[in-house]
């Protein structure tokens, strides 16, 4: 059983006293750059530290409840930053303030290919049963879709556009203003969704099979379903 999750960075940082927050201009130029992380070395923090909107704290539990729980299950993290590129959840990075919230399809593109976004993503995803996307819809841009699926390898994605060059063996989870009743707003949303989907694996391990071999949401969404029914029931007993 092995899993990887693609999420994305978020506004919110673990920034503590930082002095400076690497900008655009500093991914630019490898020399800068180099200088600055030199400088600013004792506020990196791993990548599933950094970042600190709801999205990706939602996402973390659910991680968290996979690793305590499902023994038999691997599960990786990898984050896309629009400064970075590609980052695992180890890698230390700086505090930085760079988005691709709000930039043309065509900028997005652009500096996705300069970080290496789309190559990095297809490395990735290698050797992996099923791959989960958490991606809003600048950052499913990054990844150049459509991705190309190996044998016996699910691609999850969780959005609300659901009509985008999807690879035909993907299973599309609607995350729209709909899926909001599982308990969050629309920016942290699929970050809640995993949450709620990781407590229901963890509950009912054996439908893994299911969530790699279903085409539809079904499986996926009963499992959210299942999670947060368990949720709820923790919070009021």
């Amino acid at each position: 059983m092995k899993l990887l999750v693609v999420g994305s960075c978020t506004g919110e940082k673990d920034i503590r006293d930082c002095p400076y927050r690497l900008t655009e201009a500093d991914f630019d130029d490898a020399a800068v750059l180099r200088r600055r992380e030199s400088e600013l070395a004792k506020w990196a923090l791993p990548a599933a530290r950094l970042y600190t909107g709801w999205q990706h704290r939602y996402m973390m539990n659910g991680i968290d409840a996979l690793r305590s729980t499902l023994v038999s299950l691997s599960c990786s993290v990898k984050i896309i930053s629009a400064g970075y590129g590609l980052v695992d959840e180890r890698q230390f990075i700086i505090p930085y303030e760079v988005t691709f919230q709000g930039q043309s399809s065509k900028r997005i593109r652009e500096r996705a290919e300069r970080l290496g976004i789309p190559k990095a993503v297809r490395a990735a995803i290698q050797g992996y049963e099923c791959v989960m996307f958490l991606l809003g819809n600048e950052y499913l841009l990054s990844i150049s879709l459509p991705l190309s699926s190996t044998p016996n390898q699910r691609f999850v994605f969780f959005t609300s556009k659901t009509r985008l060059p999807f690879d035909p063996s993907s299973t599309v989870v609607p995350a729209g203003r709909a899926e909001t009743r599982f308990g969050a707003g629309i920016v942290a949303l699929k970050g809640k969704m995993f949450e709620h989907f990781a407590i229901g694996l963890c509950r009912r391990p054996e439908t893994w099979n299911s969530v790699c071999s279903d085409e539809t949401p079904s499986t996926v969404l009963k499992l959210i379903e299942t999670g947060q029914r368990e949720s709820w029931t923790a919070r009021t007993t």
